[in-house]
C-alpha cells in the first residue's frame, strides 16, 4: 500500500513539473554590442527570477533593426507569427516605428529607451498608455530643452550638432534646428555607420552630441578626447553616463537600468498573472536638469559662481586628458632645476668660488707700471751737474711676490673648506625643497580629493531636500525639514566654496616652488594604491618590516645611521670645524712663522733734455736705466695680543660646533623615530578609517530609507550624511599623509629613493637587511 501512495506521489508532481507552462520573450533592440549583450543577460536574470519557478522560460533570438524602421516593424511581425507571449522593444527606432505604423498589438509588448518629445508627442500627465497589450517606460527628451540649456551653461555662437545621419534622414532635425537656434549659428556634423572621427569645423565653438549611435564606445571616447582637447565645451544628449566619458554636460537624468529591468520584469509578471498593460501605470522621468563634470568644465575653460553650485548638478569622473600631467617624481625634477632658492643659493657658491680664487691670488705676483714726467728751470737744471736734467722723463716696472705667508696659507685653506660648507649647505636645502614640493604635492591632490567629497556630498544634501520636499508632500514630513535642509545646503555650498579656494591656494604653492606662473594649473598624477610610487618599490619593501616590532627597531637605527652618514648638515658642521681650527692653529703657531716677499723694480729713462743734459768733465754719463732686487722677511711677535684673543675665539667656536653636531645628532634620532611612529600611526589610521567609511556609507542609505518612510527624524539623517563627509576625508586624508610621512622619512635620513636609480635603491635595500640580520 505504502508503494502505490509513493508512486503516485511522484507521478503527480512529474506530471505537474512536466506539464510547466511555456513562456516566450521576445526581444527587439537596435545594435548588437557588449555593451548590449551585458545588459541582455541582466534582463533575462530578472525575469527569470520572477517566472522560472512557475513557467518554463523561453527567449526568442534577440533581433536587431540598425536603426532600420522598416526592418524593425518586419521583425516585431515576426516575433509575433513566432507566438511570442510578450515582446519587449529597446530603442528610438523601435519607439518611431510604433508611433508611425499605428500597429494593434495582439502581443503584449513593452516599450523601453529613448523618445524625442521634439518629434513624438508623450502626455505629461498620463498614468497608463490607455493603449491594449501596450505599455512604456521611456526617457524623453528633446533637443530644443538641450540646446536652451546648453546656452545658459555656456554662450556660444556656433554649436556643432553631432547626429546619427539616419536620425536626419527619419526625422526633420535641420528644420527643427532652424526653428530653435534663430540667434545662433550650427552646423550638422553626421554619423555614418563607418565613421571613426569627426571633423569639426574650425568655426565652431561647442558641440551637441545628439546622437552617437553609430560610434562604438572606444570611436566615441576617442572623439570627446578630440574635442576636449580642443577645449570645446559639449553636451550629451543621452545622459550622465557620457559624462563618465568625458563630455562635459548633459540634460539628461541618470539612467538606472536596473531599476528598469527590474520594472519590466515585474510588468510581465503582471501579464502571466492576467493584467492588461493598458491599466498598469508607465514610468517616465521628466525630472530633466544639467549635470556638469567639473573637471571638464575646468579643462575647457568654464568656471562657476558660487551661486551656480546649487543651481547645476555637479559629477565628478575619471576624466584624463591628453596634456602631459606630472608625477612626484617629474615636479622633484622640475624643482631642482627651476626653483629661485636654490638658484640663489647657486650664485652664493659661485660667490664663496671667486673668495677661493682671491685667497689663492696672494701667491701670485703683483706687478705695476708707473711713468712720469718733470720740467725743471734751466738755472736749476745747470746746477744739478747731469742729475736732474731741464726735460727728463722714467718709466718703471714694479714686482711683489709672496713667496710663503702663514695668513695667506690658511686663507686659502679656509676659503676651500667654507666653499665646501656651502656645498652642503646647498645639498641640504635641495633635500628641504625636494621634501616641500613633495608636501605641496600631496596637500594639492588631498585638497582635490576634499574638493570632490565636498562636491559628492553638495550632491548628497540635494538629494535629501529632495526626498524631504516628497515626503512633505505626501504629509510624511513638515516643512521643518525642508528648511533644514536648505540650511544645510547652504552650509555644504560654502564648504564647497572653501574646498575650491584651497586647491587654488595650493596650485599657487606649487607654482612658486616650480617657478611657474601664477595663474597655471598643473595636472598632476594621482595614485592612492600603497606602494604605487614610481620606482620605489624598495622603499615600499622596507616599510613593510614595519609590521614587526623587532624588525622596527632595527629599521629605525639603520635609518639613524643611514641620516648621520648622509647627513649634509652635519657634513656642513664638519667643515666649518676644520675651517675654525685651522684658524686656532695661525693664531697659535703663526707669529713664530716668518712671511716672505720678494720685492723688483727696473727703472728707464724714456727722456732727458735741455739743460743739464750733460755730466761735468770727468764724471761718466748718467746711466738711461737700472734695477734693484730685495728679499723681505717679517715675523710678527705681538700684535696687539689680537692673535690670542683670536685664538680664544676660535677655541670657543670650536666647542660650539661639537655641541651643535651633538646636538643635531640627537634630533636626527629623535626625527627618525617620530616619523617612523607617524607613518605606523597613518597604516592603522588608513584600516580604521577604510573600515568607518564603509559603516558610514551603509548607515546613510539605512537612514534614508528610513527618513522616506517616515521612521526617523531629520536630524539623524544630517548626521548620517555628516559622518559619511567626515570619514571620507578622514579616510582621503590618511591615505596621502602616509606619502607625506613617508617623504619625511627619506628627507631625514637625507636619501630619497625616487631621485636614486634603481641600483642605488638596491644596495640600499640589501644594507638594511645586512644590518638588521646582524643584529
Amino acid at each position: 500500500m505504502k508503494n502505490i501512495l509513493l508512486i503516485g506521489f511522484i507521478l503527480f508532481y512529474s506530471s505537474i513539473l512536466l506539464g510547466q507552462e511555456r513562456f516566450k520573450v521576445g526581444i527587439l533592440a537596435e545594435v548588437k554590442s557588449l555593451k548590449s549583450d551585458s545588459l541582455g543577460v541582466k534582463l533575462r536574470s530578472e525575469i527569470l527570477s520572477l517566472l522560472d519557478h512557475k513557467y518554463e522560460v523561453e527567449f526568442a533570438n534577440v533581433l536587431f533593426n540598425t536603426y532600420n524602421t522598416d526592418l524593425a516593424k518586419s521583425q516585431y511581425d515576426s516575433l509575433v507569427d513566432q507566438k511570442c507571449d510578450v515582446i519587449v522593444a529597446f530603442g528610438p527606432t523601435n519607439a518611431l516605428m510604433f508611433y508611425e505604423e499605428y500597429i494593434d498589438f495582439t502581443v503584449p509588448t513593452i516599450l523601453a529607451g529613448f523618445v524625442n518629445q521634439d518629434f513624438v508627442e508623450i502626455p505629461n500627465q498620463a498614468k497608463t498608455s490607455g493603449v491594449d497589450n501596450f505599455t512604456y517606460f521611456v526617457t524623453p527628451f528633446s533637443i530644443t530643452n538641450d540646446v536652451e540649456s546648453f546656452s545658459s551653461l555656456y554662450d556660444y555662437q556656433k554649436l556643432g550638432v553631432v547626429v546619427d545621419d539616419y536620425l536626419l534622414e527619419a526625422f526633420p532635425v535641420k528644420e527643427k534646428l532652424d526653428e530653435i537656434l534663430t540667434d545662433k549659428d550650427y552646423s550638422l556634423i553626421t554619423i555614418q555607420k563607418d565613421t571613426k572621427t569627426l571633423e569639426i569645423p574650425t568655426d565652431v565653438d561647442a558641440v551637441y552630441f545628439n546622437s552617437t549611435s553609430q560610434l562604438s564606445e572606444e570611436d566615441f571616447e576617442n572623439v570627446i578626447k578630440e574635442t576636449n582637447r580642443l577645449k570645446l565645451p559639449s553636451l550629451s544628449g543621452y545622459g550622465i553616463s557620457d559624462l563618465e566619458l568625458g563630455v562635459m554636460a548633459t540634460n539628461q537624468p541618470n539612467i538606472n537600468f536596473d531599476q528598469i529591468f527590474r520594472r519590466i520584469a515585474l510588468t510581465i509578471e503582471a501579464i502571466t498573472l492576467g493584467q492588461n498593460l493598458a491599466d498598469l501605470p508607465v514610468e517616465i522621468n521628466y525630472e530633466n536638469g544639467l549635470t556638469v563634470n567639473l573637471e571638464v568644465a575646468e579643462y575647457v575653460g568654464i568656471t562657476f559662481k558660487n551661486s551656480e553650485l546649487v543651481k547645476y548638478n555637479f559629477m565628478q569622473s575619471n576624466f584624463k586628458n591628453d596634456d602631459h600631467s606630472y608625477s612626484l617624481k617629474s615636479l622633484m625634477s622640475m624643482m631642482l632645476h627651476q626653483n629661485l632658492r636654490l638658484e640663489s643659493e647657486r650664485k652664493s657658491i659661485d660667490i664663496k668660488d671667486q673668495e677661493v680664487r682671491l685667497s689663492k691670488s696672494n701667491y701670485l705676483p703683483e706687478v705695476g707700471v708707473n711713468a712720469a714726467g718733470n720740467y725743471v728751470n734751466a738755472e736749476m737744471a745747470e746746477l744739478s751737474f747731469g742729475q736732474n736734467p731741464e726735460y727728463n722723463a722714467i718709466g718703471n716696472v714694479q714686482l711683489k711676490q709672496t713667496i710663503y705667508s702663514a695668513d695667506a696659507s690658511a686663507n686659502i685653506k679656509i676659503s676651500k673648506l667654507t666653499l665646501e660648507a656651502q656645498k652642503e649647505d646647498f645639498n641640504a636645502l635641495e633635500l628641504d625643497q625636494v621634501l616641500e614640493v613633495g608636501m605641496a604635492y600631496y596637500n594639492t591632490l588631498i585638497y582635490e580629493a576634499n574638493k570632490s567629497i565636498q562636491l559628492k556630498n553638495l550632491q548628497l544634501t540635494k538629494e535629501n531636500l529632495k526626498l524631504s520636499e516628497e515626503n512633505l508632500a505626501l504629509g510624511v514630513g513638515g516643512k521643518s525639514d525642508v528648511l533644514r535642509f536648505q540650511s544645510q545646503l547652504a552650509q555644504n555650498t560654502q564648504g564647497m566654496i572653501e574646498a575650491k579656494n584651497t586647491v587654488a591656494q595650493s596650485h599657487l604653492m606649487l607654482n612658486k616652488l616650480l617657478n611657474l606662473p601664477m595663474e597655471e594649473r598643473l595636472i598632476l598624477e594621482d595614485s592612492l594604491l600603497l606602494g604605487a610610487q614610481n620606482n620605489n618599490k624598495e622603499y615600499e619593501d622596507l616599510m613593510l618590516l614595519l609590521d614587526q616590532p623587532k624588525d622596527r627597531f632595527l629599521l629605525t637605527e639603520f635609518f639613524i645611521e643611514e641620516a648621520i652618514v648622509n647627513s649634509p648638515e652635519l657634513s656642513s658642521l664638519q667643515y666649518n670645524k676644520e675651517s675654525v681650527e685651522r684658524n686656532y692653529k695661525l693664531n697659535k703657531n703663526g707669529r713664530f712663522i716668518p712671511t716672505v716677499a720678494l720685492q723688483g723694480q727696473y727703472n728707464q729713462f724714456l727722456l732727458r733734455e735741455g739743460a743739464g743734459v750733460n755730466m761735468p768733465a770727468g764724471f761718466p754719463s748718467v746711466p738711461l736705466n737700472n734695477y734693484n732686487v730685495g728679499l723681505n722677511v717679517s715675523i710678527p711677535i705681538f700684535q696687539q695680543n689680537t692673535r690670542n684673543i683670536k685664538q680664544q675665539k676660535s677655541k670657543i667656536q670650536m666647542d660650539q660646533l661639537a655641541v651643535q653636531k651633538n646636538d643635531y645628532e640627537q634630533n636626527i634620532e629623535k626625527l627618525v623615530h617620530e616619523y617612523i611612529i607617524a607613518l605606523i600611526n597613518e597604516m592603522t589610521n588608513i584600516e580604521i578609517s577604510k573600515a568607518n567609511k564603509v559603516v558610514a556609507e551603509e548607515n546613510l542609505k539605512i537612514s534614508q530609507s528610513e527618513y522616506a518612510n517616515g521612521i526617523i527624524p531629520v536630524i539623524q539623517l544630517i548626521d548620517a550624511q555628516n559622518n559619511l563627509l567626515e570619514n571620507e576625508l578622514a579616510f582621503t586624508t590618511a591615505q596621502y599623509n602616509y606619502f607625506i610621512v613617508s617623504l619625511q622619512i627619506q628627507r631625514a635620513i637625507g636619501y630619497y629613493f625616487l631621485l636614486n636609480s634603481e641600483e642605488n635603491n638596491q644596495a640600499f635595500f640589501t644594507r638594511a637587511e645586512q644590518f638588521i640580520s646582524n643584529n
